[in-house]
């Protein structure tokens, strides 16, 4: 038996590569059999491999079940039913004979097959043949109990009881990793065999990088990246990578061996070009003009047909494995789109259609219209869902940009209406691009739309709107003095066509222009000018944001009663209308007000709830911005690593967006907090850069605040000389962070009055020159200074105490603080106070309150008697006592009472 089932595989001769890859695959099919399915469909485009797989998983069956027969059987030459039967026949080395009608043949292979027992028959290549074949494949399931049938085709079955296996791309290398995935495993493995005797390619991380790229280019097709790779040798990768702009030309002929449909590219997709009818070739060859994942809606309107017919041409290019489904968006829709190989060959059928033009206006007009009304919605409401639309249809609005730019810069007709459809694609992406980057896309598109349109006199409206959105791009990449020529020509041309509601935008971008060049009067008049505009048009949501940023001018002018009025009207008024980014733009600078008047409890609450805002609306640079401030106050609480973490977040975040200078502030935060925990090195790493960046872009207080967290490298450097014993040298470093500070504060106005950033920094840096012992400023002298944990404590007045060792007054007065930053005034309980003293102890409630008096002796002989209250409630501080954290630890003695055992605190019984 074992003998004759040996014979019956003699058609699996595997090829001689490598199989390489799909074992996740290969166990997921081989388990569908053995949990009893009969018929699995391998189903996927052309070149991904379906064959190959078919024939490994079938190899390591036979391996498996050595008592079981297995046969392949290819059908790429048959042609109608009797020709799929013979073949069947002979795979399975059955008698059929000749000249039968189908259905005797049918029936016939139907009780060969049946006398098989357990078996696995794989039919290679069924998708041309589908139609004729699949009513047989239906039969012989139900004729042969114990056969299993394994199939691989470009389209389903869809007979009753078929599992369908879609197969994908192989596994791709993330942007930027050179991870060996199966892509590259493949790519690599391919090459050299090719190269023979030839040298290898220099090995290394560059070389990989570079194969990364190519087979992320090349999608992870299988086929694709096996032809790349037999003209490795000749192209290199680089020049593999130069010539992808025609994929199927570039991987033609690179193969013998192949079959004629698998030996190019071209040849595998035209193989399933043919097997369309027409209605399916114009859909297809229609569907080019998109270039990412696309709509049903959106292929109804490229189309030209209803709905219903639309969505039966979609349906059947997707069963055909000719469209894929693209993974979902922001805005829910179901998108398909084309592997760029498919893409290609059906925009070359498009045109030898002449059909192309037409299908591209078709497209145009279909996302222009989209996304204007997007737009529009978002700028109204501020909403979600209207920006979540825009970027749903991101990359069509921008390939509409850009093929509007090719026709305006082409001498033709219709060159100034292609330069205004530039214009106003460039326009409804903004809400996307500004708010989720990346900055430079738009910038450079909207240069070369606007040269353009000004050259051919286009609609000075959507000129005007154009300007407005380069100035507003401009600002954010630092480029004030451009932005502001921007924002004047867009103001005088918006005054003069009386378009009061695009003039009223664009003065309140003025405003924030002038705001952060620090000309505060002429930005209180124009946010002036805008405000009674916005209210005479009845626009809530820009009255809002005018009102919260009229509210950042008063707190940069230390106004601080009016800045918060201002920021709790413009909050209330997102609210009401459901705009989340708005609400989180001022409750980040409310929280920073908050801050900076010692509630950092409150504060606290303001960024998260900012920061979990504006991560559900996605824009990325409020996002980071509002995570620096969190990260801030981390590091004034000392929660190093917290502040730690929110900057790199937030550096990261910034650099994906372009938003320079808030990198520039970023990273002078991360270099502080790196300064503070002894990185002394990546400090400045994270600094000098950070510094040369707000340099070139020419904001003073903005370079200060560079100069103020190399005060904390400085102050890193002095506490690491005093721990050494070098005093002089601490003393010399102290010495220069003290400077620094000085700097900062010098000056009318100084650089501290005019940039709340640098004033946070310089509260941190004093606070931790205090605990180092080279500040004795009466700013910190009225405080309540303590470590992380309150492992050392400064009374006000008084000096450092080491509360290492004293474990439960320690644990206690961390408690108190806590409990007197978040709820000034309001008391511990004994009970809590235990729980904090003594976490997990089980402890009679009299031994407990004995306990606690014995612990809070000791801290009045701290020094913390005048400010330890006891009523009602429990223990509380004084609500008056600015309570403070501070980032460097004092030497244990280094003034103040040293280490000390708990004496008095053994008393009371244990449970």
């Amino acid at each position: 038996m074992a003998d004759a089932a040996r014979s019956r595989r003699r058609h699996l001769a595997l090829p001689a590569s490598r199989f390489i890859g799909r074992e996740g695959e290969l166990v997921a099919i081989a388990e569908l059999f053995r949990r009893g399915e009969r018929l699995v469909t391998l189903w996927g485009p052309a070149g991904m491999g379906k064959t190959r797989l078919a024939l490994e998983l079938a190899s390591r069956w036979a391996e498996a079940h050595a008592g079981e027969a297995v046969w392949l059987c290819e059908l790429t030459a048959c042609r109608d039913l009797r020709a799929v039967c013979g073949a069947v026949a002979r795979a399975i080395g059955a008698q059929v004979a000749a000249g039968r009608r189908e259905a005797t043949l049918v029936e016939r292979i139907g009780r060969a097959l049946a006398t098989e027992g357990p078996a696995l028959l794989v039919l290679d290549n069924l998708e041309h043949v589908l139609e004729q074949a699949a009513p047989a494949l239906d039969a012989w399931v139900r004729a042969a109990p114990e056969l299993r049938f394994l199939a691989t085709s470009r389209e389903r079955t869809r007979l009753a009881g078929e599992i369908s296996y879609e197969l994908g791309p192989l596994g791709l290398p993330a942007e930027g990793s050179t991870e060996r995935t199966a892509a590259v495993a493949l790519f690599l493995d391919r090459a050299a065999a090719h190269r023979a005797s030839a040298p290898p390619p220099p090995p290394g991380g560059e070389h990989l990088a570079d194969v990364a790229a190519l087979v992320r280019r090349l999608e992870g097709i299988p086929l694709a990246i096996e032809l790349a790779a037999a003209r490795e040798g000749v192209l290199g990768v680089r020049g593999l990578l130069a010539r992808l702009g025609s994929r199927l030309d570039l991987l033609a002929g690179a193969a013998r061996g192949r079959e004629a449909r698998q030996a190019t590219l071209r040849g595998a997709i035209e193989w399933s070009w043919d097997l369309l009818d027409d209605r399916e070739r114009r859909a297809l060859a229609c569907c080019s003009a998109f270039h990412g994942p696309f709509t049903l809606a959106a292929a109804a309107a490229v189309l030209v047909e209803p709905d219903a017919a639309a969505i039966d041409r979609i349906e059947a290019l997707r069963d055909k494995s000719l469209l894929r489904a693209a993974p979902p968006r922001s805005d829910g829709a179901t998108r398909f789109a084309l592997y760029e190989v498919v893409r290609e060959l059906a925009a070359e059928k498009l045109a030898e259609r002449g059909e192309r033009e037409a299908a591209i206006e078709r497209h145009a007009a279909f996302y222009l219209a989209a996304g204007e009304a997007a737009a529009a919605d978002f700028e109204r409401r501020g909403a979600l869902d209207a920006l979540n639309r825009i970027a749903g249809d991101l990359e069509e609005l921008l390939a509409v940009a850009e093929g509007a730019l090719a026709l305006a810069t082409a001498p033709r007709a219709g060159a100034e209406a292609a330069a205004e459809r530039a214009l106003r694609a460039l326009c409804a992406v903004e809400p996307v691009l500004s708010t989720r980057g990346p900055f430079g896309a738009q910038l450079e598109l909207l240069d070369r739309a606007l040269a353009a349109a000004e050259a051919l006199a286009a609609d000075p409206r959507v000129v005007a709107r154009a300007l407005a959105a380069r100035g507003r791009a401009r600002r954010l990449r630092g480029q004030a003095e451009a932005a502001l020529e921007d924002l004047e020509r867009a103001r005088a041309q918006a005054a003069a066509l009386g378009a009061e509601a695009l003039l009223s935008g664009i003065l309140a971008d003025l405003g924030v222009l002038h705001h952060g060049r620090r000309d505060m009067e002429r930005a209180r008049d124009h946010y002036t000018q805008a405000l009674a505009l916005h209210r005479a048009l009845g626009d809530r949501r820009a009255e809002g944001r005018v009102l919260g940023n009229l509210g950042a001018l008063h707190h940069d002018e230390r106004r601080e009663g009016e800045a918060a009025a201002c920021y709790a009207q413009a909050i209330a008024m997102a609210a009401e209308i459901g705009d989340g980014r708005m609400e989180g733009i001022f409750s980040t600078n409310a929280g920073l007000l908050e801050q900076e008047r010692g509630a950092p409890a409150q504060a606290r609450r303001r960024y998260e709830r900012a920061a979990a805002i504006l991560g559900e609306v996605g824009d990325l640079r409020l996002l980071a911005i509002t995570l620096g401030n969190l990260g801030a106050l981390h590091h004034e609480e000392g929660r190093l690593p917290d502040a730690r973490a929110c900057h790199g977040r937030a550096v990261g975040l910034l650099r994906e967006v372009g938003d320079r200078r808030s990198e520039g502030i970023a990273l002078c935060r991360l270099g502080a907090a790196l300064a503070s925990v002894g990185e002394v090195e990546e400090a400045r790493r994270a600094i000098e850069p950070a510094e040369r960046l707000l340099a070139q872009l020419g904001d003073e207080p903005d370079v200060e605040l560079a100069r103020v967290a190399s005060g904390f490298v400085d102050l890193a450097l002095a506490q690491a000389a005093r721990r050494a014993g070098r005093g002089e040298e601490a003393a010399a470093h102290a010495g220069a962070a003290r400077r620094r500070i000085g700097r900062a504060r010098e000056g009318s106005p100084s650089s501290a009055s005019r940039s709340d950033d640098v004033r946070l920094l310089l509260r941190i840096l004093e606070r931790s020159l205090a605990a180092l012992g080279g500040l004795p400023e009466a700013r910190a002298e009225g405080e309540l200074l303590l470590t992380e944990g309150a492992r050392f404590v400064r009374p006000p007045g008084g000096g450092w105490h080491d509360l290492r060792e004293r474990h439960a007054a320690r644990r206690l007065l961390h408690a108190l603080a806590e409990q007197q930053r978040s709820a000034p005034g309001r008391g511990l309980s004994l009970a809590a106070l235990k729980e904090a003293g003594w976490p997990g102890e089980r402890i009679l409630p009299d031994a407990a309150a004995n306990r606690i008096y014995v612990a809070m002796n000791q801290l009045r002989k701290l020094g913390m008697k005048p400010w330890l209250r006891r009523d009602a409630d429990g223990y509380s501080l004084d609500p008056a006592l600015p309570v403070h954290y501070v980032a460097v630890e004092p030497a244990a003695g280094g003034g103040g009472e040293s280490r000390g055992g708990e004496t008095g605190e053994g008393g009371g019984e244990r449970r």
